[in-house]
């Protein structure tokens, strides 16, 4: 497996793990007991290679329709 995301957050690594999931793609956390008892450690969220770019463009299309400015208020594509 190979690390497509990581966060500090363990709410985000599951938000970003259950939109791989809606779309077909099986992925794990690394070190998500370690990130929620010490949220230094970066949760990583792991697909399967051939999975990547398939991913790789889940999370950025997701990133992009949910961007929000300083005051927390969605930005407009």
């Amino acid at each position: 497996m190979i690390q497509i995301y990581s966060t500090r957050l363990m709410v985000e690594a599951d938000v970003i793990k259950s939109i791989l999931e809606d779309n077909g793609i099986r992925c794990v956390l690394w070190d998500s007991r370690i990130g929620t008892v010490y949220p230094v450690i970066q949760i990583r969220v792991m697909v399967e290679e051939e999975d990547f770019e398939k991913a790789e463009k889940i999370i950025e299309d997701y990133q992009r329709e949910n961007r929000k400015n300083e005051d927390g208020e969605q930005i407009n594509n």
